[in-house]
């Protein structure tokens, strides 16, 4: 099972006795595994948080992640805390930002467009508050502060 991809002590606990593996026989196997290195909840966590990061989502979503792997609550926090803290997760907005902008063009001037970039980005698991942070900062207080059109014509073509 763990040469596929980490895996966290609930799952294994769960797959093994899905198998019909007694309770005593799981714990002892469990054991066994967390003193040989193979189960570490909190490098799974790490590895979550990287992965979904790097695909763009945001903390709610990564803290989804971690419960669908159903990872301990505390190893969870701590990563989580650690991550949030820093660099990933806005380098994670402004990829999504980047994505969901790319595809509506005129999010500046359309009220339907700007709301489909904030539904997207809160549907990504970014919060509110990160999100108008990411409008203010990408100029959404200021329309014409480009002066560049979004279909990309010159700013002097009539």
């Amino acid at each position: 099972m763990l040469a596929r991809r980490g895996l966290s002590r609930a799952e294994i606990t769960e797959r093994l006795e899905r198998r019909g593996f007694e309770a005593t026989a799981v714990r002892a196997e469990i054991a066994r595994l967390e003193r040989a290195g193979l189960v570490d909840e909190l490098a799974l966590a790490r590895a979550v948080c990287q992965a979904q990061f790097r695909a763009g989502r945001g903390r709610r979503a990564v803290m989804a992640a971690l419960k669908r792997r159903r990872v301990a609550k505390e190893a969870a926090a701590d990563t989580l805390a650690e991550f949030t803290e820093g660099e990933p997760e806005r380098s994670a907005l402004s990829a999504a930002f980047a994505r969901v902008t790319a595809r509506h063009r005129f999010w500046r001037r359309l009220p339907e467009e700007r709301r489909k970039v904030i539904r997207y980005l809160l549907a990504r698991g970014f919060s509110l508050e990160a999100v108008r942070r990411a409008l203010e900062e990408n100029g959404r207080n200021d329309p014409h502060g480009e002066q560049t059109n979004d279909a990309g014509d010159p700013p002097g073509l009539p």
